[in-house]
C-alpha cells in the first residue's frame, strides 16, 4: 500500500505541473462483475474504492458498462476514467484505432473460463458448427476464441451466422432454441451446463487471454495519486479475497446469483495478480498477430504493444 502510495507522489513530482491539474470531484471506474471478476465484487460489497478517493474528498461512480468496446468508447469520450476489467483484444483495437488509453494492470489471466457452449442436441464438434449461428459478444476474448476455434478448422466468422449479444442474452438465446451455440463465461457457463447444455470448447490451447485494467492517458498522468488510491482499493480487495477466502466467495456468490459450490469451482480458474509480467507482453502479442491474421486489425495498424499500449508502472506494482 505504502508502495503505491510512494509512486503516486513521485510520479506526480516528475510530472509537475501536468500533474497538479484539478482534482475532478468525481471518478468514474466501471463496474463488471463477469465473467466471475471476484476482486471488484469484493471491492464494491467492502466500500474500499469509496473509502480510497473519499481522502480526497472525490466521489465515485461505477456505471456497469461490460462490452469492452463500449469501455473503450466511453474512455475515449472521457465518460469514464478507469476501465477496471477490459479485454486485452478491445485494448489493443482501441489504442490501434487511436483511443488514447493506457494499460495500467493486469486484471486476470483464465483460459480455462472461457467457453463455446452449446444444448444437449446442439452440434457435436466444432467442425459441425458451419453455417450454424452463433451467440456472444463482438469484440472480446469471446469472440477471438470463436475465431481460433473456428481456425482449427479451417473455419472463419464468414462460415456462421454471428449474432452479437451479451452474455445473458446469448444464454437465454440459446436455452430458448434461438441461436446453435453461445460463447459464455463465469456463471452463465454453468447455468447452461445446470440447463443440460455442454460444452464444445474452452478457451485452454486456443487462447491465452489476459483481461486488463485500462485507463485514459491523460487521467494516469495527470492524476498519478488518484490512480494510486484505485489500486490501494483494489490490493485491499486481493487481500480480503487472500485473508478470508469462503466470505469472498460467499459475496461474489451472492452477486452473481450461483451456488457458494459453483463460485468455489470457479475461482480456480482465474490468477487475478495485477503487476504486468513480459510474458503477459508476449500473450498480448500473440493475441494481436492472432487478430491481423484473422482479420480483425489491418496489419498497418499494429501496435508496439509494451510502448504505445502499457504504462511503465504497470510492471511495478505489489
Amino acid at each position: 500500500m505504502k508502495r503505491l502510495a510512494s509512486l503516486g507522489l513521485a510520479l506526480a513530482l516528475l510530472l509537475g505541473p501536468a500533474a497538479a491539474a484539478d482534482k475532478p470531484k468525481t471518478v468514474r471506474v466501471t463496474y463488471v462483475t463477469a465473467p466471475f471478476n471476484v476482486p471488484s465484487i469484493v471491492m464494491r460489497e467492502k466500500g474500499y474504492l469509496d473509502e480510497a478517493f473519499a481522502k480526497f474528498g472525490i466521489k465515485v461512480e461505477n456505471p456497469e458498462i461490460t462490452s469492452g468496446a463500449q469501455q473503450t468508447q466511453a474512455l475515449a469520450a472521457g465518460e469514464i476514467d478507469i476501465a477496471s476489467v477490459l479485454g486485452g483484444t478491445s485494448a489493443i483495437l482501441a489504442r490501434a484505432n487511436g483511443v488514447d488509453l493506457k494499460v495500467v494492470a493486469a486484471y486476470a489471466r483464465s483460459p480455462k473460463a472461457y467457453f463455446l457452449m452449446t444444448r444437449a442436441d446442439g452440434p457435436a464438434r466444432i467442425a459441425d458448427l458451419k453455417g450454424k449461428k452463433i451467440a456472444g459478444p463482438k469484440g472480446t476474448v469471446l469472440n477471438q476464441l470463436l475465431v481460433a476455434a473456428l481456425a482449427s478448422q479451417k473455419l472463419t466468422l464468414n462460415d456462421v451466422e454471428y449474432i452479437n449479444m451479451d452474455l445473458p442474452a446469448a444464454r437465454a438465446a440459446l436455452l430458448a432454441g434461438q441461436v446453435d451455440v453461445a460463447t459464455l463465461a463465469g456463471a452463465n457457463v454453468t447455468l447452461v451446463e445446470k440447463a443440460g447444455g455442454k460444452a464444445l470448447t474452452s478457451g485452454e490451447g486456443l487462447i491465452k487471454p489476459t483481461t486488463v485494467i485500462g485507463a485514459r492517458t491523460a487521467f494516469v498522468e495527470q492524476h498519478p495519486d488518484l490512480l494510486a488510491a484505485y489500486f490501494e482499493a483494489h490490493r485491499k480487495a486481493l487481500d480480503f479475497m487472500a485473508k478470508n477466502p469462503e466470505e469472498a466467495l460467499a459475496i461474489a456468490a451472492k452477486e452473481q446469483k450461483i451456488s457458494l459450490e459453483d463460485a468455489r469451482a470457479q475461482l480456480p480458474l482465474y490468477d487475478f495478480t495485477p503487476v504486468m509480467t513480459e510474458a503477459d507482453i508476449a500473450n498480448l502479442t500473440e493475441d494481436q498477430s492472432f487478430m491481423i491474421e484473422a482479420g480483425m486489425l489491418p496489419k498497418a495498424k499494429a501496435i508496439d504493444i509494451k510502448a504505445s499500449l502499457v504504462a511503465p508502472s504497470a510492471f511495478t506494482l505489489r
